[in-house]
């Protein structure tokens, strides 16, 4: 069988930084090694290499990826066009959005929707394919004819870690050098673990598959790290909740030091963690952890409880006291909330300011597909899914929507100032010259090209947020 798996275009109103490499598609072609397989990343290719692989590859099977909710228009478009072309090939959906909303995929361009984690069930179905087997008990799937459900089989989530194979990097390698961080870094994703323990309200990933969590071996995250490309430097754990399992960790980490690899690394993290294991972080900030982002999320321990998050402001407060004095650098994330008014702007200002929060991210609270946040605003969203990008408010705004992303904007003119910036850059270099290692992880800052293109953008990126919205703001006025 000949089988082309494909990421989706970026659609042309949500605002993304970075691009990273479709780990989910290198894993899912390594499950299938004795069939030919080919991955088209058409964030970087365009509409034409997609044709020139259909007439040239002929594949027998599609397979689009959809994790991200903003890429659900763009998939659909392109499921539309394969099918226009070769009306005979199979085309598979699965990911994320799909495991959560499957009706957005029951297309009759569509035969097949994959449900949850499918290292299992997508190779199955390819071998009963490929053999002319029937796949209609196949579990984790949904079979789709002529756009109406048929068959609809749950995912048993009997998975194991084991079942994870080695992602085929060796695919994407003409795409290599287009995969970047949003600070610019040619960077890896590497999977220690996959789903997460926590239920908060505005995250989906524990839904994905019922709550289950896998803890991949530290040998074969050890493996992976080495057979890395040698011009990839950075490491990001694309976990849900990176060093939830210590013991793992500390292993790993041991490994990479006997090793003597040197390589960058950052991930997800709880302060939670951070505080139970501050010596573990020491280790790997030994090795290379170079950066955190922290899910700090509110202010107040009353927010945090309605959002679920199983912790307490003081935990941030403490992690973030820890990760200073080790010297890791980290991105505290607060949820900016559309019913929030300017004093809510307020007090997320003066608590940056108070716990001397140097890189603060500040997503917008939005209702993902899955959540129990999107079941309690379903009816009030009013953007498409084009606009579920974190950077807009897809419910209404209490706030004036001029005023609101004004007061968000600041947010990060408060949060990263020039002259503070100016003033930890040129100590670092100081330090650098001297030789004072500790002064020079000290000083740490964002770097002064994106400082600059941040706040020259800002203007713009303000009165492009402020169009999205402007036929909204004439079509509620006459309401």
């Amino acid at each position: 069988m000949r089988v082309l798996l494909i990421h989706p275009p970026d659609n042309k109103v949500s605002l993304t930084f970075g691009r990273l490499e479709p780990l989910a598609l290198e894993v899912l072609a390594a499950t299938i090694p004795e069939h030919e397989v080919q991955i088209l990343d058409l964030r970087i290719d365009n509409i034409h290499e997609l044709d020139h692989q259909l007439s040239y590859f002929k594949p027998n099977v599609t397979g689009i990826t959809v994790n991200n909710t903003i890429h659900v228009k763009p998939a659909r478009r392109i499921l539309n066009h394969i099918r226009s072309r070769e009306p005979h090939v199979i085309q598979l959906v699965g990911g994320h959005h799909p495991t959560m909303l499957p009706e957005d995929f029951h297309m009759p361009c569509v035969n097949i929707v994959f449900l949850g984690w499918a290292e299992k069930s997508f190779p199955e179905f390819i071998d009963s394919l490929a053999r002319g087997k029937n796949f209609d008990q196949i579990q984790g799937i949904e079979i789709v004819e002529n756009g109406q459900l048929s068959v609809h089989n749950e995912n048993p989530n009997d998975m194991d870690a084991s079942d994870i194979p080695y992602p085929r990097r060796e695919l994407i390698k003409k795409y290599h050098k287009k995969y970047r961080s949003d600070m610019g870094f040619r960077t890896a994703l590497v999977n220690t673990t996959r789903g997460c323990t926590n239920r908060c309200t505005f995250c989906s990933v524990w839904r994905v598959n019922t709550g289950r969590v896998l803890i991949r071996r530290p040998e074969d995250v050890y493996h992976e790290i080495v057979s890395l490309p040698h011009h990839i430097n950075h490491i990001f754990f694309a976990d849900d909740n990176t060093f939830m399992h210590p013991e793992n960790h500390e292993k790993l980490c041991y490994m990479i030091r006997k090793a003597k690899i040197r390589k960058k690394y950052s991930g997800y993290c709880r302060s939670d963690i951070i505080i139970k294991f501050p010596d573990l972080m020491k280790a790997w900030k030994k090795i290379g952890l170079e950066n955190l982002c922290v899910g700090f999320e509110g202010t107040d321990n009353k927010k945090l409880e309605e959002l679920n998050k199983r912790n307490i402001v003081s935990r941030n407060e403490e992690a973030a006291r820890i990760l200073n004095k080790i010297g890791i650098p980290f991105r505290p994330h607060f949820l900016i909330d559309p019913s929030f008014d300017k004093e809510d702007f307020r007090r997320i200002i003066q608590y940056v300011r108070q716990h001397h929060l140097t890189s603060p991210i500040f997503p917008i609270l939005t209702p993902i597909p899955g959540t129990d946040q999107y079941v309690k605003a379903k009816s009030r969203i009013y953007l498409d899914y084009d606009y579920f990008d974190f950077a807009h408010a897809v419910v209404p705004t209490k706030m004036r929507v001029r005023d609101f992303y004004r007061a968000w904007i600041h947010l990060y003119h408060i949060s990263y100032p020039v002259g503070r910036n100016l003033i930890h850059f040129f100590r670092k270099k100081i330090a650098g010259i001297i030789g004072n290692r500790k002064m020079e992880e000290k000083n740490q800052h964002m770097r002064l090209v994106n400082l600059f293109l941040l706040r020259f953008f800002s203007i713009f990126l303000h009165f492009k947020l402020i169009r999205h919205y402007m036929w909204l703001e004439k079509r509620l006025a006459k309401i």
